[in-house]
């Protein structure tokens, strides 16, 4: 008789360069990688855990191998997670690794299995970390072939980083805060940056604080995205009214079933979605672009922030994520 069967381990991944934003800084990666098998049948995950969240790669693969597989009652049975793990990096790893599993098992896609078929995801932002203001720039410069850039801000002289990128770069620009602003001081940069074209603004000032977010949206001629400040579909719901919309990532809703229920939320409050992504290699990116079309914008360049990727699935064709026509998430390489 079969039964499920799990391994865990945690990969550093080499970054391509030094990334910054508001708050830290990364010269490597670590991700969480799980396997769950069932018979000849495996399924891979992976979740980079942030400290942010109050979590660390080993709490992550502690919480993991602590799981009971005895809880599922095999491959298909992907809604048992969310009765034996909350939302969050274990979960996430779980998740992805069970999808991986059950569509690998049915020989159909993640994307097929989720019920998205063959629909394309919109084009991916890549990102310009925080440095100094030429070596911005000069990363945008190598990103002008791509049609729309994410820059972080939230640092002194984010303003007149942004407006140098701009004078160079033509196409769409985002920013991302990292709650590196008071509630003052957003409203007061937000109006600056508009003159720049800005289609959206990430987590403006430090999560927790719903008024001050809604005080920032007022003042904002840029939308006004929350990251930070939300994790499950709960959290979607409390911030209506407060964001024009939320930035979504498999570690924060603890996998592909949290993150549809929450795009459901914020859909019926008339909110926007994104989907984020960490310093990923394929696995969870291509996760991610699984259900990355229910999302309004997506920004899932992980595997371009690696010295190489490690684990592909997708393939990039400049910022166009071309899904593979394979079982599960159609991986080429695992990590064991």
């Amino acid at each position: 008789m079969n039964t499920l069967r799990m391994e865990a381990r945690l990969i550093d991944l080499p970054l391509a360069e030094r990334f910054t934003i508001a708050r830290q800084t990364w010269t490597k990666a670590t991700s969480l990688f799980v396997e769950v098998a069932y018979g000849d049948v495996a399924g891979w995950g992976e979740v980079q855990p942030a400290e942010r969240w109050d979590e660390t790669p080993t709490s992550a693969l502690d919480e993991v191998v602590a799981v009971d597989l005895g809880a599922f009652s095999g491959p298909f049975d992907l809604e048992a997670l969310g009765e034996v793990l909350p939302p969050g990096s274990a979960r996430c790893a779980l998740d992805i690794a069970f999808h991986d599993l059950a569509a690998r098992s049915a020989g159909i896609s993640v994307r097929e299995l989720v019920g998205l078929g063959v629909r394309e995801p919109e084009p991916t932002s890549v990102t310009v970390p925080i440095a100094d203001p030429s070596t911005m720039v000069e990363r945008a410069l190598k990103l002008s072939d791509y049609p729309i850039i994410k820059t972080k801000v939230g640092f002194d002289g984010d303003i007149e980083a942004m407006r140098s990128i701009r004078e160079i770069y033509a196409g769409r620009l985002r920013v991302d805060a990292n709650e590196g602003w008071d509630v003052g001081m957003a409203a007061e940069r937000l109006q600056a940056l508009a003159e720049f074209d800005i289609e959206l603004c990430e987590q403006p000032i430090p999560s927790g604080d719903p008024d001050g977010l809604r005080k920032v949206r007022e003042a904002s001629p840029i939308p006004i995205y929350a990251d930070e400040d939300v994790c499950d579909s709960k959290d979607v719901a409390r911030l209506h009214g407060c964001v024009d919309g939320v930035n979504l990532k498999l570690r924060k809703t603890g996998g592909l079933r949290e993150f549809i229920r929450c795009v459901a939320v914020a859909r019926t409050l008339g909110m926007g979605v994104m989907i984020g992504c960490d310093l990923d290699s394929g696995i969870a990116i291509t996760a991610g672009a699984s259900v990355a079309p229910l999302a309004d914008f997506v920004d899932l360049d992980g595997p371009l922030l690696l010295t190489e990727d490690p684990y592909p699935g997708l393939e990039y064709e400049g910022a166009t994520l071309r899904l593979p026509d394979a079982p599960g998430l159609g991986l080429r390489k695992v990590p064991w």
